[in-house]
């Protein structure tokens, strides 16, 4: 008998992404599912001071309002003035299964790839964000703790964006 096999939970945390802010960052929380399955959305929780929060808000409606054929970003919920979810929604079997034809390619990069690197090129290519010269990510699973690393932003995303998250309008 052949079993499918499940991907487990996992957590990549990114404590601060925008440039000139150290004290926002954002949490991407996978949940566990059978590898064969639709991806499941993968929810962004942004926590950080009330200010640049504001503008972060108004820069993640601008992401939800963009058309990709491969996923896109669920409207932003402001939970607080200190917190802000959003979430990553795949869209590349939309509808199908595996086994129907969908774009398995499509599919298997939005599995693999960390949201994290999506959402940093979007905020950067779509929102013109700048973004911190380096990235740092925690990597964790059932509260074990199993990577962190530090990249430089280009080998994420180029261009880097030209607003100062601080700097936008409202």
């Amino acid at each position: 008998m052949r079993r499918n096999p499940q991907l487990g939970e996992m957590t990549i945390k990114v404590p601060a992404p925008f440039a000139g802010i150290s004290d926002l960052g954002f949490t991407a929380q996978y949940r566990a599912q059978m590898f064969n399955e639709p991806q499941r959305d993968i929810p962004l929780l942004f926590e950080g001071p009330e200010p640049p929060m504001r503008r972060l808000a108004e820069v993640l409606r601008e992401l939800s309002e963009t058309h990709s054929t491969t996923y896109m970003w669920t409207d932003p919920v402001v939970l607080s003035d200190e917190v802000v979810i959003l979430a990553y929604r795949d869209r590349s079997v939309a509808g199908q299964t595996l086994s129907d034809g969908a774009r398995i390619a499509d599919y298997v990069l939005n599995l693999v790839r960390p949201v994290v690197f999506t959402f940093l090129h979007d905020c950067a290519v779509i929102a013109h964000l700048r973004l911190s010269d380096k990235i740092e990510m925690r990597v964790s699973t059932e509260r074990k703790p199993v990577a962190e690393f530090a990249l430089p932003l280009q080998d994420i995303v180029q261009p880097n964006g030209e607003r100062l998250l601080w700097g936008v309008s409202a």
